[in-house]
């Protein structure tokens, strides 16, 4: 039987992860992205960090996955956040 891990809630000034594990649709749209990174600033007092491929189309399945890998392993990183998902 697995048990669920309840995580601590985020504080002001934690430095959070943002990648794109499906798509670099932010680089498509990038005012959407920003928007994104901005409220997490602003709003949320976060420091987001993006990854390598986030605003890379068609970025290769071995890149996307290091910087999925990457996010996790960063013990500064309090939390993840996808700017799309999908089916890759």
């Amino acid at each position: 039987m697995k048990r669920f891990i309840k995580l601590p809630k985020l504080s002001k000034g934690d430095q959070v992860a943002v990648i794109s594990p499906s798509a670099g649709l932010p680089a498509i749209f990038p005012w959407v992205q920003d928007l994104g990174l901005e409220r997490l600033q602003n709003i949320f007092d976060l420091t987001p960090i993006e990854y390598p491929t986030t605003r890379t189309m068609n970025a290769p399945l071995k890149d996307r996955a290091r910087d999925i890998m990457a996010a996790f392993a960063d013990p500064k990183n309090k939390a993840v956040f996808t700017s799309i998902g999908g089916l890759d």
